[in-house]
């Protein structure tokens, strides 16, 4: 569970960065990733948290997984 969680961390910040390059801003929230660049989780196994630190750096994103 651990590699997985680490996978999924290492994916979100890929995609932020990605979205960066391209569109030349952070993305605003979690679900822009969701729509505009494919990022796909089990929301029942895993809680990411995405807290926009400011509109020029880099947000910071956690994985936990949840407790069943």
């Amino acid at each position: 569970a651990a590699e997985e969680m680490q996978t999924l961390e290492n994916a979100i910040q890929r995609d932020i960065t990605q979205c960066y390059a391209v569109e030349g801003s952070y993305p605003e929230s979690l679900d822009y990733l969701k729509e505009h660049y494919g990022i796909t989780y089990d929301p029942d196994k895993y809680l990411v948290s995405y807290e926009i630190i400011g509109s020029n750096l880099m947000p910071d994103v956690k994985v936990y997984v949840r407790k069943s």
